[in-house]
């Protein structure tokens, strides 16, 4: 069992509190104060600082484009303070980070609806729109084609 030190918080003895200094003022930070640098990611402050969220979104944008669309998605999820506040009124550091999120939010969206009309057309047309090249476009078939069906009973 640990022994308490007489007179200090059980916080402060467990490090979840910064123990005060000998004049009984908590220890200040060094230099000037400045005023919050804003957060470019969802993260806030325990995030990507500003230098590096540039690169990450530019790579995120570009792989988005290599057929894997998603990743813009992820893009406009991790850069979503940067997409959310209005581009007149954003923090000059959000400058070159903004165009690669707008675009990764633009491309999302046109992947989404077309995602989502050639699905439909399948769903909904099915037999009727395609007619006889249904047979051929279905995947179900494809095993009975090739005969790997059969051991399935």
């Amino acid at each position: 069992m640990e022994a308490r030190v007489a007179g200090v918080p059980e916080d402060e003895e467990s490090g979840l509190l910064p123990r005060q200094s000998a004049a009984g003022r908590r220890p200040s930070s060094r230099g000037p104060r400045l005023p919050p640098r804003p957060a470019a990611t969802v993260d806030g402050p325990l995030g990507l600082p500003l230098e590096e969220a540039e690169g990450h979104a530019r790579r995120f944008f570009l792989w988005g484009f290599a057929c894997l669309p998603f990743l813009w998605a992820i893009n406009c999820c991790y850069f979503w303070p940067v997409l959310r506040s209005p581009a007149a009124s954003s923090p000059t550091a959000f400058g070159p980070i903004r165009p690669y999120v707008v675009r990764s939010a633009i491309g999302f969206i046109i992947f989404s609806v077309v995602l989502i009309t050639w699905a439909t057309t399948f769903i909904v047309g099915g037999e009727r729109l395609f007619g006889p090249v249904w047979n051929d476009l279905v995947m179900y078939n494809v095993a009975d084609k090739l005969g790997l069906s059969g051991f399935m009973g």
